[in-house]
């Protein structure tokens, strides 16, 4: 089955519809699910400056990869940032020989794209959201900026408009779950971060001079209550103070902790108000606590209490949403707390994950018989009363930081996104003990 499987995924025309039965009728193994993602990310999805290009043009992307006509992408620092961390675990749950390569050279190969992100743009610590090269250079007008890159980097474009949500999402993690495999390489990211808001009074400032629309990672962000935006700043400074012997990196640490007490002020990093929140605002939580509550075990730093609370916090907030990468990484942070229960749900997601990973809307028609809400979500979309099955929801980017009760969708069967968010959860199920064990079958004991 998985053979003819493949067949099918390697012979369908760029564009077209996947043969409904011979997915419907296939049941993947969770493994063989994972490695048929990450040969589809490596043929279509990885540029020779090592970006991930999370979205493509499934007629055009062979020719796109070559001249570098990559769509105007948005969060490139952010997917490469979750292969970094995904592949540095799965390096530490590969045995060593082949695998276990594999695994290591996709986690060079993803630090060494975010490296390029803030190379291209000149700024020490900053990064680009998104590159084109060579015949991607020529952009229409738009609202969002484009500038050239920096000298050496004469043949891109990149996108300058950096937000907060891609470090704490992106690097931070990355820098977190890779530090022990390839310290200098996050070293120097962590460095130049902190660096960077160091000389800009913890904002991120582009090439311009121009502080970006979402880049004020002070203790004033969002008159005081932009929790993850303040929590991202400090967490430039926890990292670069676990790697970097530099004693300016621990001071501004410890101011931002006991004089402007950032962590205590942080303990609320999302809001969910009559049932709608913003899912990619929970990913940047649970992605800051997966650095944080480590290194502050780890040291014994006195802001654990406060990272802790808002860590079950978060946990409170999507109780009862079946998230395999939030269930995942509770275990991982904390052990002791590991939500079984959530785990199992967590791991029946993966199962039902599917394969297709165009931007489309499967079964209209099922998601027209689910009951809605009378509020909509955020943007006034529609969205149910009940959870979506994950088979059934419109196609996401990165499934994680999706509104599971979601409606509304595109649908455009030639857009074509990576299976980066099933690797990542995938992953952290394999790092935890007994994670992927079908429910109710007896784990062995010595």
């Amino acid at each position: 089955m998985i053979a003819r499987l493949l067949l099918v995924l390697l012979l369908t025309p760029a564009g077209a519809a996947l043969p409904v039965a011979e997915v419907g009728a296939a049941t993947l193994e969770l493994a063989e699910k994972a490695r048929l993602f990450r040969a589809a990310l490596h043929e279509r999805h990885v540029s020779r400056e090592g970006l991930v290009i999370y979205k493509i043009h499934l007629p055009t992307w062979e020719d796109d990869l070559a001249r570098g006509t990559y769509p105007r992408l948005a969060d490139t620092p952010f997917f490469n940032g979750s292969w970094a961390a995904t592949s540095c675990t799965r390096a530490r749950v590969e045995p060593a020989g082949p695998e276990r390569a594999a695994a290591m050279a996709d986690a060079r190969r993803a630090l060494d794209g975010l490296r390029f992100l803030m190379d291209v743009t000149g700024v020490q610590g900053l990064m680009a959201r998104g590159v084109r090269r060579d015949e991607g250079l020529v952009m229409p007008p738009q609202d969002r900026p484009w500038l050239p890159g920096a000298p050496g980097f004469e043949r891109y474009v990149y996108r300058a408009d950096v937000s907060a949500d891609q470090y704490a999402s992106g690097l931070v993690p990355a820098i977190a779950e890779c530090a022990d495999l390839f310290p200098e390489r996050t070293r120097r990211l962590a460095v130049d971060f902190a660096s960077h808001l160091v000389r800009n009074d913890m904002r991120l400032v582009d090439a311009r001079g121009v502080q970006t629309r979402f880049g004020d990672l002070s203790y004033r962000s969002g008159a005081g209550f932009n929790s993850i935006f303040q929590l991202t700043g400090w967490a430039a400074f926890v990292l670069a103070a676990e790697l970097d012997p530099d004693p300016r990196w621990a001071h501004q640490r410890d101011r931002l902790r006991d004089r402007l007490r950032v962590p205590a002020r942080s303990r609320r990093t999302n809001l969910r108000i009559l049932g709608v929140t913003n899912y990619s605002n929970d990913l940047m939580s649970w992605n800051l606590y997966r650095a944080l509550v480590p290194i502050a075990r780890r040291n014994g730093d006195p802001a654990l209490a406060e990272l802790r609370h808002g860590l079950h916090r978060a946990r409170l907030r999507g109780r009862g949403e079946p998230n395999a990468y939030f269930a995942a990484l509770l275990c991982r942070i904390e052990p002791e707390s590991c939500d079984r229960a959530a785990l199992a749900a967590g791991r029946a997601v993966l199962e039902d994950f599917p394969i297709d990973k165009r931007a489309v809307i499967p079964s209209p028609e099922r998601l027209a018989a689910l009951p809605r809400r009378w509020i909509p979500g955020r943007k006034w979309r529609a969205q149910a009363s009940v959870i979506v099955p994950i088979a059934d929801r419109p196609r996401s980017s990165f499934e994680w930081k999706s509104n599971p009760y979601r409606l509304d969708g595109r649908d455009d069967p030639e857009r074509g996104y990576t299976g980066l968010d099933y690797l990542a959860a995938y992953w952290l199920y394999r790092s935890i003990p007994g994670a992927l064990e079908p429910p109710g079958e007896p784990r062995p004991t010595e």
